[in-house]
């Protein structure tokens, strides 16, 4: 994309008001063009996701992803493409999530809202539970884990509802 002289001298204006320093033609014009180089990923981001929503009023059930479209699953974090992915009401998800969702194993409300589950590196991180011994912890009923399971039935992925554990990680474990 290229970039008026008009507009890098707007930019040095605009950066200058706004940060009280000149910078160089070199400097703005990079600023300006890495600008809306992200802008136009924004633009190309809400341009796709009007796309599935349109589609999604012809398959109110959801739809596969477009071959040769790589997303990442909302819960679980996994690139997917083509008929690994499913798209619906609440977004993209990996098949092993998808069917989680249908089964109802987890709520939907996860994939949008993010800040009312806790993944296992997350328990980690913000707890210092090791997986090892969140496993424990589930296996003696004090940590409530909802297992998501690949297509043997082995587990592929674990999410923690803050709703179900928040009373015994505030007690037992320091909230970062």
């Amino acid at each position: 994309m290229q970039l008026t002289d008009e507009r890098i001298k707007e930019f040095q204006k605009i950066y200058e008001k706004e940060y009280g320093k000149k910078i160089s033609r070199e400097e703005a014009s990079e600023s300006a063009y890495n600008l809306t180089g992200f802008f136009k990923v924004l633009y190309d981001c809400e341009m796709r996701d009007r796309q599935f929503k349109e589609k999604l009023k012809k398959s109110p059930k959801g739809f596969y992803i477009e071959e040769g479209e790589t997303y990442s699953c909302l819960i679980c974090g996994r690139n997917i493409t083509g008929k690994e992915g499913w798209y619906d009401k609440y977004g993209n998800k990996c098949l092993f999530c998808q069917n989680a969702l249908n089964k109802k194993v987890i709520p939907g409300y996860i994939c949008h809202n993010r800040d009312s589950w806790y993944g296992t590196w997350e328990l980690k991180d913000k707890f210092s539970i090791h997986f090892a011994t969140a496993k424990k912890l589930i296996r003696e009923d004090k940590l409530k884990a909802r297992i998501i399971r690949d297509e043997n039935n082995n587990p592929y992925e674990y999410v923690f509802l803050i709703k179900e554990n928040e009373e015994f990680l505030k007690k037992n474990y320091r909230i970062k």
